[in-house]
């Protein structure tokens, strides 16, 4: 008799844990870990570090890289461009021999600077929105 109430006792527990919830508590969506805060100056940097190697590619090769792993692979860059809080797109022309690079916030962000540059070396920033060949140079 023990032991017929010891199973009855176990299949209860059993079948239990099989409909159980997880009781992990999570994460509620609004409670997100907030971006990084943008690092213009290692921006700055990496836009600087890509157009010197874009420079160079294109002696060597008579046309500019068309992605950022070209100028590692060919040991121009030690790695691909990273700033915190920051996206980095490069944007070749189809025959590449002409190139846009712009560097927007990770978030849209009416405080945050964007960059742009081109085969021209020149770097322009604006604030708030997308930077372009019109917009003011960096100083």
């Amino acid at each position: 008799m023990k032991t017929l109430i010891a199973l009855t006792i176990a299949g209860f527990v059993l079948a239990a844990c099989g409909t159980s919830t997880p009781t992990t508590p999570s994460t509620p969506q609004s409670a997100a870990a907030p971006a990084a805060k943008p690092d213009d100056t290692a921006a700055l940097d990496w836009i600087r570090k890509t157009t010197d190697a874009e420079g160079t590619f294109f002696k060597q090769n008579r046309r500019y890289a068309i992605e950022f792993q070209e100028l590692v692979e060919a040991h121009l860059l030690d790695k691909e461009p990273s700033a915190a809080g920051y996206q980095f797109n490069l944007r070749p022309t189809p025959d590449a021999s002409a190139y846009k690079l712009s560097v927007v916030p990770a978030e849209a962000n009416s405080a945050a600077r964007y960059f742009f540059t081109d085969q021209s070396g020149v770097i322009h920033t604006e604030t708030g929105k997308d930077a372009t060949v019109e917009s003011p140079n960096v100083q």
